[in-house]
């Protein structure tokens, strides 16, 4: 629940008309000190009372329609709660200004109604009353909570942004890294001489991958399409490298290639396989991608744990939770069980997208490649 810092409010909502009672103690000549202090009290009470009335309705109701359900009901309660002190406030300030409680029009108020006076009792007096400074205080309040939800949003899309930023920051940098770099220009080497066709193949693959990542990183959104071309350039990048330790299978039918996700996510989950479990040929490394119901992709890996666990800062998986948190979409949901670990990614329907029955399968074979 959003928090809201109403210190200031709260005192002003007492302060003046706490300061206009004491102004009229002083300046009126039948001003009676017990009674200003019973306004004052009365004042207190009302606006402690549905400020907490407020607050509290907001976890009253849920799902749709919840403003206008909260409303119908707290609005009624609200009045409820303050005629019954002003009835009572009222009457303790004629017994101690009449010495009567004077509950009917005989010590009642007076009311203008077309420009004309109409004297009426304590209660029907205090329910107007009651109605009016309610509607007041709700008024007041609500602009209150909307203001502050509208700071709280920013703030977090400032923070939100920030952690996109930190994130994409190291990412790059861990692809970029001399690790990185010597790893592939090793293997590139190696290929020069001993196979220079793959080698110019493997050349071009890596600087698909650069290309990619310069072109798309600060993208919001990118198609599914273009994300599994640059997976398959990024994954040959694996094959040369790991061999049969290594497949990956796609199971994606082609309406999906429209659809829309941060770019990076695929490469980021493949890589955190990678990093975190053991690449060999007799236990192979296992990814598979496949669509569910409700757009959901899902990336699964077996888990096979290196000997020395890889310490995870878990960069990539909160980059990926911020994209999502910042395009205000369900974020991706991971998962371990039955051996497996596996990272479930909303897709993001385009206008292009096309219903899943008309779907023509684009199955992506399993790669392994010798060690």
């Amino acid at each position: 629940m959003i928090k809201i810092n109403d210190k200031w409010l709260r005192i002003a909502l007492v302060a003046v008309p706490s300061a206009l009672f004491v102004y009229d103690f002083i300046m009126s000549d039948g001003g009676n000190l017990q009674a200003n202090v019973i306004y004052i009290l009365t004042v207190i009470l009302i606006c402690e009372g549905s400020r907490f009335l407020f607050y509290s309705s907001r976890r009253w109701f849920t799902g749709s329609f919840k403003n206008v359900k909260r409303l119908s009901v707290m609005i009624p309660a609200g009045i409820l709660f303050v005629a019954p002190i002003f009835v009572i406030s009222k009457a303790l300030r004629n017994y101690i200004t009449y010495g009567e409680f004077g509950m009917g029009a005989s010590i009642g108020s007076m009311v203008y109604v077309n420009d004309q006076q109409v004297k009426m009792g304590v209660i029907a007096v205090s329910v107007i009353y009651a109605t009016l400074t309610f509607l007041l205080l709700l008024a007041i309040y609500e602009l209150a909570y909307h203001l502050a939800r509208l700071r709280h949003t920013e703030r977090q899309r400032d923070r939100l942004e920030k952690e996109k930023l930190h994130a994409e920051l190291q990412h790059l940098k861990g692809i970029v890294n001399p690790h990185f770099l010597f790893n592939n220009l090793n293997s590139l080497s190696s290929l020069i001489s001993e196979n220079p066709g793959k080698a110019e193949d493997f050349l071009n693959e890596l600087t698909k991958v650069f290309r990619y990542l310069l072109r798309n990183n600060e993208t919001e959104l990118t198609t599914l399409g273009e994300e599994l071309q640059f997976l398959n350039s990024y994954y040959s990048l694996l094959e040369t490298r790991y061999g049969k330790g290594i497949t990956m299978n796609l199971m994606i039918d082609s309406a999906y290639e429209s659809f829309l996700l941060p770019p990076l996510t695929l490469q980021l989950l493949v890589e955190n396989a990678v990093k975190h479990n053991r690449v060999q040929k007799e236990d192979p490394l296992r990814i598979e991608l496949f669509v569910e119901k409700d757009n959901l992709l899902v990336v699964r890996n077996n888990l096979s744990l290196r000997d020395h666990n890889v310490e995870s800062t878990g960069i990539g998986l909160r980059n990926i939770n911020s994209r999502y948190k910042l395009l205000e979409h369900q974020p991706p949901i991971i998962e371990k069980n039955d051996g497996f670990f596996l990272v479930i990614i909303p897709l993001i329907p385009s206008v292009d997208s096309l219903p899943a029955a008309h779907a023509k399968p684009i199955m992506g074979a399993v790669t392994a490649i010798s060690n």
